[in-house]
């Protein structure tokens, strides 16, 4: 869904609450996209996290000064 600045301050609850059934919304402002509004997730898949994390390989890190 796409919707302008002058879109989000007038209707905020519209705009909102599309991103809230899982639409990405862009807000354009001058005819441009801005920003994006998308819902946070809060159920976090732990076994592809840490499958992603494994994919990753050894990290080295760097001795504190």
């Amino acid at each position: 869904m796409e919707a302008t600045m002058t879109e989000l301050r007038r209707d905020t609850t519209r705009v909102v609450r599309a991103a809230d059934s899982g639409r990405e919304v862009i807000l354009t402002e001058h005819g441009e996209p801005r920003y994006k509004i998308t819902r946070v997730r809060r159920n976090i898949d732990r076994k592809a996290a840490a499958a992603a994390l494994r994919a990753i390989g050894p990290v080295d890190f760097l001795p504190r000064k």
